[in-house]
């Protein structure tokens, strides 16, 4: 009865020396630097992934692409729209136009845009005007669920990819 009694105690002190390697499905966050966060620019246009806000000013339809910029489209003819551009703008998730402006948000600053079809520039920028939004807040991945937890030291936040995490220790 002793032996049984040291034997199991024996395994269960070397059961709890093993690391449990438990795999699940989660979001790991995508770092950047400060140019990757600040670059604005005009590319050529590019498929949809991911739509989000659109505003239509005369006939210029421009629709976010969540997190990623903003797409230019002349629909002056309905039935056949031309895809003229893609905006890059890092964490874009909200649009407005006024005359040749267009005012979104990069991350958490509000930037003006002054577009044409040849160039993007940059008239204005409000750092940190966004930043008690939390959908704008990149420090937690877009659902619920288990996900690596962010690490200051490695950059800012740009995105989250989900993929298979081992022994996570973040979730919400």
């Amino acid at each position: 009865m002793i032996r049984c009694l040291i034997a199991g105690l024996a395994v269960l002190l070397l059961s709890s020396c093993w690391q449990r390697h438990e795999e699940v499905l989660g979001y790991a966050p995508i770092y950047g630097d400060a140019s990757e966060i600040n670059g604005i620019t005009l590319q050529p246009p590019k498929d949809y992934e991911n739509g989000g806000k659109i505003y239509v000013q005369g006939t210029t339809l421009y629709q976010v692409e969540t997190g990623k910029g903003i797409h230019i489209t002349d629909i002056s003819k309905p039935a056949a729209p031309e895809k003229k551009g893609f905006i890059k703008v890092p964490g874009c998730q909200e649009i407005s136009v006024k005359n040749d402006s267009i005012y979104t948000n990069n991350f958490q600053d509000l930037v003006l845009l002054q577009y044409s079809v040849a160039s993007v520039s940059v008239i204005k920028r409000l750092p940190g005007s966004f930043k008690n939004f939390k959908n704008m807040n990149q420090g937690r991945p877009p659902e619920r669920g288990f996900f690596e937890c962010p690490d200051p030291k490695k950059g800012t936040i740009i995105g989250w990819q989900k993929r298979t995490l081992t022994n996570p220790k973040c979730s919400y």
